[in-house]
């Protein structure tokens, strides 16, 4: 597995229970609230073997859900789904089983980072992504190895 460097650090103290307010309101029905921005991810943990459930930002095209780990491939999360890319993700009320795999491809890198610049906050996709304000193609492209991106891909039913 590359390694990516976090953009961001892990949340500590107060931030670490603001980030976990959407599965809080995914448990309460009022996913409405967070649903257009935010997924649950299910992983399995790889040392434990339990499920883990993450609240992610992500961008849907086509079918496919992307996900950028702020925290580069040291995410939990990210780690969980390399050792088993089994998961399930609840987007709004629906539940999916899914197969997630790292985009290796620069180009689709790239493609996933703009999608994300598109609906954010210019400010939020610098925080959060490292991506700056007003970043051209040539930007994303030359950012796209630095930045790990994950692509979960509903299974057929």
């Amino acid at each position: 597995m590359e390694d990516i460097a976090p953009v961001i650090g892990r949340p500590r103290g107060l931030m670490r229970v603001i980030v976990r307010y959407p599965v809080l309101f995914y448990r309460l029905g009022l996913h409405r609230l967070v649903s257009s921005r935010v997924l649950l991810l299910t992983t399995t943990g790889r040392r434990t073997g339990q499920p883990r459930v993450a609240p992610l930002d992500y961008e849907e095209e086509g079918g496919t859900f992307y996900l950028i780990p702020n925290q580069g491939t040291h995410a939990t999360w990210y780690r969980n789904l390399i050792a088993h890319p089994e998961v399930t993700i609840q987007v709004g009320e629906q539940r999916m089983e899914a197969i997630a795999t790292p985009v290796t491809d620069p180009q689709q890198k790239a493609h996933v980072l703009r999608l994300f610049v598109r609906r954010r906050w210019s400010w939020g996709v610098k925080k959060y992504y490292g991506i700056p304000p007003g970043a051209s193609d040539e930007d994303l492209l030359q950012l796209a190895p630095h930045r790990a991106v994950v692509a979960v891909r509903p299974r057929p039913p």
